[in-house]
This record gives structure tokens, sequence and C-alpha cells, in this order.
């Protein structure tokens, strides 16, 4: 099992550079004890040359112990770097892996959503880029792209690309529904000059609001002590704040009241041409900042 580290590469590279410099230093002690032996053959002042070599010899030394010092120094730096890593720059290498092996038009997510945890992100992904699967997991330590490990975790977020055959193919997977603000239906103001219709039956609520090419369903159980209003304002006050993607024709909000972790109850859906992307995250924010930091 492996973890991400920014310290791989640094680290080798110091080790590199501190066997040079040992290198160097082991010559020039070599060198300056020849240097030493002839000057001793052929001269009497055999007193001032070794005085002159033990001053060289603890030049050397207190060189050596100067480079060690600023070598343990860097990486005690770089280490405390790589503990500080942030969850939105391990999504973002993620990015660079999945564009670098799946093609530079690989849409991906650039922000975790998740920076107010002390979870760290990991990613694994599968496909190729006309169908491909990502998912986003949360756990006490990174672990490399597409680790084996993360097999036995539960994402807490994923995105899917379907590539269909014809534009009119794609749009009929997303269950879009029109504007029912013209219905005879009780509304609901959700702020921001958001009006939402209700439906409610056997004991089930249904809030539905549109914005642009959106179309958002938020669904609760009153029964159940669930408040679908809440929950809807919660929604739209995010949507002011995050920009969801744009569909090239229609997109579809499938949202629950109550946010579970590790179920991905949370889903977005919507068309570029013939393609169909599907976001779904375990909570509102997920969902939202996760989705709209897609590039």
């Amino acid at each position: 099992m492996k973890k991400v580290s920014k310290l791989t590469l640094a680290l080798l590279c110091t080790a590199v550079l501190a066997g040079c410099t040992n290198s160097n230093n082991s010559n020039d002690s070599s060198s300056a004890t020849k240097s030493t032996q002839t000057t001793a053959k052929s001269s009497s002042a055999t007193t001032s040359s070794s005085a002159t070599s033990s001053s060289a010899s603890e030049s050397t030394s207190s060189q050596a112990s100067t480079s060690s010092a600023a070598n343990t120094s860097t990486a005690s730096s770089e280490t405390q770097s790589d503990d500080d890593v942030t969850n939105n720059e391990l999504v973002q290498y993620a990015a660079g892996v999945i564009r670098k092996n799946l093609g530079d038009s690989a849409l991906v997510v650039t922000l975790s959503g998740a920076e107010d945890t002390t979870n760290k992100v990991s990613v694994s992904y599968s496909g190729d880029i006309n169908n491909y699967t990502t998912n986003y997991y949360l756990s006490t330590e990174a672990k490399d792209v597409n680790d084996e490990s993360l097999q036995s975790l539960k994402p807490y977020a994923t995105l899917t690309k379907k590539t269909y055959t014809s534009k009119e193919e794609a749009i009929e997977q997303i269950d879009y529904t029109t504007d029912q603000s013209n219905l005879d239906l009780s509304k609901v103001n959700l702020g921001y000059n958001i009006i939402a219709t209700v439906e409610n039956g056997a004991g089930q609520r249904y809030l539905h609001w549109n914005e642009g090419n959106w179309s958002l369903t938020m669904h609760g159980s009153p029964v159940a002590g669930e408040d679908p209003t809440t929950a809807a304002k919660t929604v739209v006050k995010l949507l002011e704040r995050y920009s969801l993607p744009a569909p090239s024709d229609r997109g579809s909000a499938r949202l629950e009241t109550t946010e579970k972790s590790g179920t991905q109850n949370q889903t977005l859906t919507w068309n570029e041409g013939n393609v169909v992307y599907q976001f779904s995250a375990d909570t509102f924010e997920h969902l939202v900042v996760m989705a709209a930091s897609l590039q």
C-alpha cells in the first residue's frame, strides 16, 4: 500500500546530492594527503606541512558538517510541506494523472469539496476517453491514484461519462421536468427569487424548480421527519455561490433531503451533445462544489 507523497523525488535527489558531496570531499581529502606526502619527501619542513594538512582536514570536515545540516534542514522543510498537502491539491494531482492517461479533453474535478476535514482524498478511475468512471474517497491518509486498497472503500463522490450514438439518445437519458410554475400546485419561496412547486402524496413531498437548463427536484418524507423545503433552500444558497456545468441541452438534479455518508444519493445528470455526464455525492456541498469545479 502506498501513500501519495511529494517527497519521493525530493529525498532521492537529496540523497544523490549528499552522495556526490561526500564523494567530492573524499577525493579532495585523498589529493590533499598525496600532496602532503610529496611535500614531506621533498622538504625538511615536515612540521609546517603537517599543520597545513591538519588545517585543510578541519576545513573539509566543517564543510561536510555544514552540508549535512543543510540537507537535514531541507528534508525537514519538505516533510512539513508534505504534511500540509491540501485535498484540493490531491484532487488536482489526480486530475493531471487522469488527463495524462485518458486525454486532455477528459472532464475532471479540481476542487475536493472536503477542505474542512482531517481526512485525505484519494482517487481511482477506469475506462477510456469515451466512457469512464472516476471515484473520490476520504480516508485517514491519501493513497496513490488507483491504489488497490481503495476497492474496499465507499466513495463520497463519483463522476461518470457515457457516450451515445446521437444527441437525441443522450437527451433521452435525462429525467428532465419542465417548468411547472403555471400549474395549479402549491408553491414555496426558496429565496433569491426562486419559486418551487410542491407535490404531496403517500407521505412523500417533492419540490421542483428550474434554473437555466437545469431541472431540480428535492424529495423528502415529512412523515419521517424530513423537511425538503429547508434542504432545498440550502441547495439554492449554494447555487448562488457556485455555478453548475452548463448542459448543451438539458440537466437534471435529483436530490434527497437527508444527506447520508457513503450513499451518494444526491445526483446531477446533464448532456454535452451525445455525451451524458452524471455526478453523484453524499452531501449537497460535495455535490455542488465539486460539480462546479469540473474542467
